[in-house]
C-alpha cells in the first residue's frame, strides 16, 4: 500500500471545505429569503418595503439557479469531452479492421 500523499488529508477529498461552504452559504440563502418573504406575508402593507418580496425570491431562487448552472456545466463539459476522445477512439477502430493489416 502506498503511503498517503502529502496534500491528502485522511481520505478526504480536496475540496471537502469548498462543498461545505457552498452548502452553508446556500442555506443562509434560503433562509435569508425565507425571512424576507415571511416578514412581507406578516408585515402591514403600509409598513413593508417594496424590496422585500424581489430580494426574497431572489434568495430562495439562488439555489435553483446553482443547481441548473451546475447541470449546465456538467453536460457541456461531458460533451466536449466525449468530442475530444471520440475522433481517436474511431480512428483507432478503423485502423484495426482496415484490409490489408
Amino acid at each position: 500500500m502506498a503511503p498517503p500523499q502529502q496534500g491528502e488529508q485522511c481520505g478526504r477529498p480536496a475540496g471537502s471545505a469548498l462543498v461545505w461552504f457552498v452548502t452553508a452559504l446556500l442555506l443562509l440563502a434560503v433562509l435569508g429569503g425565507g425571512g424576507c418573504l415571511v416578514a412581507y406575508v406578516v408585515l402591514p402593507p403600509a409598513e413593508s418595503p417594496a424590496w422585500i418580496p424581489a430580494v426574497g425570491l431572489s434568495l430562495v431562487a439562488l439555489p435553483w439557479a446553482f443547481w441548473l448552472a451546475t447541470c449546465a456545466y456538467r453536460c457541456v463539459t461531458t460533451r466536449s469531452a466525449d468530442r475530444a476522445v471520440a475522433p481517436a477512439a474511431s480512428g483507432s477502430i478503423v485502423s484495426r479492421n482496415s484490409p490489408g493489416s
